[in-house]
């Protein structure tokens, strides 16, 4: 059993998705969350801060144009790289330089051109994660899948500390363009490692689709429209109390007075690791009592976990409230995104995985950009306790779509449609 355990996760082809999901999770952060700390330290209003969650528009979008990331070949690359690694080199080398550029613009000067530089980066951030999606599916054999999507996990959350963290150490020391450049060298490490270090034996054949609107089409003639409805809605309310509270969490807990490195060591170390916690033990509800009941329970958490917000607001800057409200924030986000990603995936037919799975990942993006991005004037006209609390209603409409699929649109029929 161990040498099985070494072979699995010891291979050539996981090292690599753990890679691929470093390099995937370091972006994402930087734009949602160094970024943000960076604006409210720089004085920006809250309003405004809280319009930079429309930089995620791409990660919503990214569904439009995965389908040409399927299909077009890069010339002369692709014979040398393969379909996924040319089209992964461009995207990095443009992601690489945006981040340098992102680094160097001053929001207190010119605050549109550190938003124009901010949207770039999430854009080609978005591309990458349609790439390494793609890739992961492909090279891992089915019994490695499972394994595959763990250690993309890890990988995403190591992003996560190295952007997050890692960014806020360096601060105390460095200015902000050296903070920027220093994490976009990681990434040029990376891409090195990935594309061009690390080979590994694919054995699927390469078949891109010709046709861009059939992954499209296939899904929306496997449901009826009342389900697509309904599968729609759930989709964008679930999470939709839970990234709102999350988009001005770190401002919040500027503004309250918590130093860099308190945010560091509570929300960027402490609260990856519950994250995981929270993503384990999620994918064992799942296991244990079944994907909606799993829903249903993370969902409840999300909601209640909001409150915390309110009440470390009351208390004020005490670390231990902070590392509370972190706990309970990652933890239940851990939870509903492991049972989440798992409807997602049981929706999704094989052969249009990459394009579907960007598509309905891309709903749930739509709800965390535009109906979040006002969150900044919410918080200005009622304050952060009542701000929190308003998150906390937001999570009730998921909720309620989730007991009457229960008993009338069991999630066992999508899965035997899908089948």
């Amino acid at each position: 059993m161990n040498s099985n355990f070494i072979g699995i996760y010891f291979s050539k082809k996981i090292l690599l998705v753990f890679l691929m999901g470093i390099s995937s999770g370091i972006p994402l952060y930087m734009v949602l969350s160094t970024l943000f700390i960076w604006l409210t330290r720089d004085n920006i209003e809250i309003a405004t801060v809280g319009l930079f969650a429309l930089t995620q528009i791409p990660w919503s979008l990214k569904f439009v144009w995965a389908p040409i990331v399927d299909t077009f070949k890069i010339p002369f690359l692709t014979n040398y790289l393969g379909q996924r690694k040319s089209w992964l080199l461009i995207t990095q080398i443009l992601l690489i330089i945006s981040m340098i550029l992102l680094g160097f613009s001053d929001p207190s000067k010119n605050l549109l051109l550190t938003a124009f530089f901010a949207l770039l980066t999430a854009f080609f951030s978005a591309n990458q994660d349609i790439i390494i999606d793609a890739f992961r599916i492909e090279i891992l054999e089915d019994e490695l899948q499972g394994a595959g999507a763990a250690v993309t996990q890890f990988g995403y959350r190591a992003g996560g500390i190295m952007a997050g963290a890692g960014s806020l150490y360096l601060k105390s020391v460095f200015s902000w363009s050296t903070v920027f450049m220093t994490i976009a060298f990681i990434l040029l490490c990376l891409m090195v490692l990935s594309i061009f270090v690390i080979k590994v034996k694919i054995d699927y054949i390469e078949k891109p689709q010709k046709n861009l609107i059939a992954p499209f089409k296939e899904f929306i003639s496997r449901n009826s429209i009342k389900n697509l409805i309904i599968i729609l809605f759930f989709i964008f309310f679930f999470k939709f109390g839970d990234v709102v509270a999350g988009i001005m969490a770190n401002p919040f807990y500027v503004k309250i007075g918590f130093s860099n490195i308190d945010i560091a060591n509570a929300s960027k170390i402490f609260g990856v690791i519950m994250t995981l916690v929270g993503v384990f033990f999620g994918g064992y509800l799942v296991k244990k009592i079944g994907l909606i009941n799993s829903l249903i329970i993370s969902g409840f958490f999300q909601v209640i976990s909001n409150l915390l917000y309110v009440v470390l607001n009351s208390v004020g800057p005490e670390f231990f409230f902070l590392l509370i409200t972190v706990a309970g924030e990652n933890f239940s986000g851990g939870l509903g995104s492991a049972a989440f990603v798992a409807y997602l995936s049981v929706l999704c037919k094989k052969e249009y995985s990459g394009t579907q799975y960007a598509l309905l990942s891309s709903i749930m993006g739509l709800a965390r950009t535009f109906l979040s991005a006002p969150s900044g004037f919410i918080v200005e006209s009622v304050g952060w306790g009542y701000f929190f609390i308003i998150s906390t209603v937001f999570g009730l409409p998921g909720l309620i779509i989730l007991f009457w699929m229960r008993s009338r649109f069991p999630i066992n029929m999508q899965v035997s449609k899908k089948a």
